[in-house]
């Protein structure tokens, strides 16, 4: 049995269009990952299309992004047209439909991902994919770079192929979002305040008793503040400033001869048992613990 009928089998979803079955190459994860999963990717592959290569479907259950490698694609997404082509990239939502149709005198050679996940849609939003387009983007050669890579542990199906293929799936679509313009950008300034705050946490976060701190500092509301860091980063402002904390703790146990009262107060912490118990509960044991089993004791 072909490479490509036994995906259509283990999927139940046809991989459709004609393509070159000797030079076409998938591979397949859990087409039902948990529905929890913050990013997953649940197919993919790279396809010499035929010239008379074309897809038209009203929906797919999927996120899905296309990064052409060779040749040309005309690319309808939700009534509007574009060409996919090198030097673009390609994305629609579950839901949008959406129509492929190859240059006959310049077939596209593609990488295509199929996935899913609870962060799926703030990531599509960030780097202005919306429900659906095709942009041009500046920085290509780190995304067709970061795509081989996702292909090349996709099609190795090793124990840790998944989550690797995942991670590099969001450096991809965060690679876009550093490409826009801000003419592009229609949350331009949302993401430059977000920006902003994040910048000022990275720099000041062992001096910072709480988000309100960082929300004066940057002159911006303060639930406004946690609504950009659930929405470009899928995480709260104390959730971060707690992660750097903890972070450089770890780092100066094991780097230092600090007692553990000293490493609270390098990173921000006046009471070391808040210091311990939030220590415990980002690292899985106690600070004592965690150096003395990295280190020795």
């Amino acid at each position: 049995m072909k490479q490509k009928e036994q995906i259509e089998k283990k999927t139940h979803l046809a991989l459709e269009g004609s393509v070159n079955d000797e030079k076409s190459k998938y591979f397949f994860f859990d087409t039902k990952p948990d529905t929890k999963e913050k990013l997953a990717v649940v197919f993919g592959g790279y396809e010499e299309c035929a010239p008379d290569f074309e897809i038209q479907r009203r929906t797919y259950p999927y996120y899905v992004l296309e990064i052409p490698t060779k040749g040309e694609c005309f690319f309808e997404i939700d009534t509007q047209d574009y060409k996919l082509k090198k030097g673009t990239i390609g994305a629609f939502a579950p839901g949008t439909p959406h129509h492929y149709r190859c240059n006959k005198d310049d077939p596209m050679e593609h990488i295509f991902l199929a996935f899913t996940g609870t962060y799926a849609s703030k990531l599509f939003e960030t780097a202005g994919l919306g429900n659906g387009k095709v942009v041009q983007v500046t920085n290509f050669s780190r995304i067709d770079f970061l795509t081989e890579v996702i292909l090349e542990k996709g099609l190795e199906e090793m124990e840790l192929s998944s989550r690797l293929c995942s991670l590099y799936l969001e450096a991809v679509i965060l690679e876009q979002t550093l490409s826009l313009s801000p003419s592009e950008n229609n949350h331009t300034l949302s993401l430059e305040k977000y920006r902003k705050c994040k910048k000022y946490i990275d720099g000041k976060f062992s001096e910072i008793i709480s988000p309100m701190d960082v929300a004066e500092a940057c002159s911006v509301n303060i639930r406004y503040m946690s609504r950009l860091f659930k929405r470009y980063s899928n995480i709260t402002p104390q959730e971060y400033i707690m992660r750097l904390k903890l972070n450089k703790a770890a780092s100066i146990l094991l780097t230092t001869n600090l007692t553990i009262r000293e490493v609270g107060y390098e990173v921000g912490f006046e009471d070391p048992y808040h210091f311990s118990r939030n220590f415990k509960k980002f690292h899985g044991s106690s600070p004592l613990h965690f150096k003395n089993t990295h280190i020795g004791g």
